[in-house]
């Protein structure tokens, strides 16, 4: 998102300016980390301004502990993948690679056939679905005794939430909408 940020910026600029020689950017911190990517390493995290309305960053958390660097890098990658279906569609992502995605008739049948394309891989991962997470989805996770990270979406059904609120650690995020690929 930060290279996206610069280019952006820059393609804004015209002439002998269009790429100067130091270029300042505005961050707001939203939260200080328990730890950077390793546990020895101090971090932050820092928003634009300009953060469209439905990004990670003004993601509403509902349940949970407080999400970690890797927690956010990886939530953000696997956020940004899933805007980019039409269909109801879900991605499944661990330490920046996915290890599923598909489309369904519905965001239940997504997440099943994202789940079928590693269930190794899926466990201890990131989930993003494009819909509204549904009760059918949330009872399809737990069949699966899948252990999760993080599961951001636009909205949860609140059946669905309750289950989901029954496993204390696991980090449920709301964005309230989807915006555009960017």
């Amino acid at each position: 998102d930060m290279a996206a940020t610069v280019c952006e910026l820059a393609g804004q600029l015209e002439g002998a300016d269009r790429f100067p020689e130091k270029l300042t950017l505005q961050l707001v911190k939203q939260q200080e980390l328990r730890y950077g990517e390793n546990p020895h390493q101090s971090a932050a995290f820092y928003r634009r301004s300009t953060a469209t309305p439905h990004s990670l960053v003004n993601a509403e958390q509902l349940n949970g502990k407080p999400l970690s660097y890797n927690n956010l890098l990886d939530t953000d990658a696997c956020w940004a993948i899933v805007r980019e279906f039409d269909k109801p569609g879900v991605v499944i992502l661990k330490h920046q690679n996915p290890c599923g995605s598909a489309e369904g008739a519905d965001i239940a049948e997504a997440f099943e056939r994202a789940f079928a394309c590693d269930t190794k891989s899926a466990f201890g991962g990131i989930i993003a679905a494009n819909r509204t997470v549904t009760e059918a989805m949330v009872n399809a996770i737990n069949d699966h005794k899948l252990f999760v990270e993080v599961l951001i979406a636009p909205d949860f059904e609140p059946a669905a939430l309750e289950l989901l609120q029954q496993k204390p650690n696991l980090r449920v995020l709301a964005t309230g909408g989807i915006d555009a690929p960017g």
